[in-house]
């Protein structure tokens, strides 16, 4: 989705990223794979208390190894507030690409 930013800017959305973690270490997690802070262009929103994720309904909903963490998932809601497509994914790679992401906000248009 980074590598698509301009495009999904250009269709008149904004791209926003929820981690689980706090901030401390979100940027360890960055770090891990060769990214610092200023590298994202978009917010990285901590939420280490889970309340955003509970409010979606990801909250604690997968299990890896020993221990319960939140549901992969992406949302698109309007400039109104209004939920328009939500995916809560089954595993880490069960997401939406890039090009469905843009499919999906030129219909919202």
């Amino acid at each position: 989705m980074r590598d698509r930013l301009e495009e999904i800017e250009n269709r008149g959305a904004q791209l926003l990223a929820v981690d689980p973690h706090e901030a401390w270490s979100a940027k360890y997690l960055l770090k891990e794979v060769g990214l610092q802070e200023s590298d994202l262009s978009y917010p990285l929103l901590t939420d280490s208390a889970h309340v955003v994720s509970a409010m979606y309904g990801v909250a604690f909903q997968m299990r890896i190894h020993t221990e319960w963490s939140n549901r992969p998932a992406t949302f698109i809601i309007d400039r109104q507030g209004i939920l328009r497509y939500e995916r809560r994914a089954n595993t880490f790679g069960d997401r939406p690409t890039p090009d469905e992401i843009l499919e999906l906000l030129e219909k919202l248009d």
